[in-house]
């Protein structure tokens, strides 16, 4: 099992630096009816009063922003989460259409500490159980560093999570290696989440995905933009749209692909999608 290529526990996390990242290896099934997994890395900063939680296409993006001043984007835009360290408050942000939403919640995860214990690449780690969201986790934390914190929101045992799976084969987190930097980091797409994300509760969150489910060009229907042959839709597959038998094509796909991929960690707050009814 590979953790680290190298051993560098608690000095390579000095205190003196402002954040401290790191990086998880995550795996994970969209469907949880399908063997198929797919494969992507998440960034954890750790910052004085605030971490962050986010897939590394935005700090991709976020870096060439940096160096040459155009703002890009490669890839589906996912959650992202920032945690408040001081009330271990928790906000989701989901970009819906256009408007990006902020979700807040305190979960409270009790953990069950085991005495079984291993060691991989000269880290000592130690067993923990949680359930959690709906799923039963099995957490691997090392006390060799300094923080209590782990991927997505899962925090609160005696050290940092190493390694982190549920027992459904569903998700896995590995903890693949870690950076410090004298300054603290803050990635754009959280900075202007703070300013323009909108607050609402997970009640109405999911009342909003259902609405989406159930018509997913709503933001076109609607007027609220236009598709033509000057103002095509781009999909990420590459696809381009702007004719109207090719839009209605893509509102059954994106209802198959919706109820197809509702696989979230926090399976309690899965959105429970209607069976498509075909159109006459």
């Amino acid at each position: 099992m590979k953790i680290f290529s190298f051993i560098f526990a608690v000095l390579c996390c000095s205190l003196e630096a402002q954040t401290h990242r790191f990086i998880y290896d995550v795996v994970y099934r969209p469907d949880s009816a399908s063997a198929e997994v797919r494969k992507t890395n998440y960034h954890l900063d750790i910052n004085p009063d605030e971490t962050y939680y986010y897939e590394r296409s935005y700090f991709v993006s976020d870096s060439i922003e940096k160096l040459s001043g155009r703002r890009t984007f490669s890839g589906k835009m996912s959650d992202i989460l920032s945690k408040n360290r001081k009330n271990s408050e928790y906000t989701l942000y989901s970009m819906q259409n256009f408007d990006l939403y902020k979700l807040k919640d305190r979960p409270a995860i009790s953990w069950q500490i085991s005495e079984e214990s291993k060691t991989s690449s000269s880290l000592r780690m130690q067993k923990a159980t949680a359930t959690f969201g709906g799923r039963k986790w099995i957490a691997w934390f090392s006390r060799d560093f300094p923080f209590q914190e782990g991927p997505y929101k899962f925090h609160g045992l005696p050290g940092m999570i190493i390694e982190l799976y549920d027992d459904g084969g569903n998700f896995r987190f590995t903890l693949n290696r870690s950076q410090n930097f004298t300054d603290t980091q803050e990635i754009s797409i959280f900075k202007n989440g703070k300013n323009r994300g909108i607050e609402i509760p997970y009640t109405k969150y999911r009342a909003m995905l259902l609405s989406h489910y159930q018509d997913p060009i709503k933001f076109i229907n609607s007027g609220q933009t236009e598709i033509n042959e000057n103002n095509k839709l781009i999909l990420d597959d590459g696809r381009i749209i702007y004719k109207p038998e090719d839009l209605r094509t893509y509102g059954t796909e994106e209802q198959k692909r919706i109820k197809k991929y509702n696989n979230p960690i926090e399976l309690d707050k899965a959105v429970h999608y209607p069976e498509i009814k075909k159109k006459p």
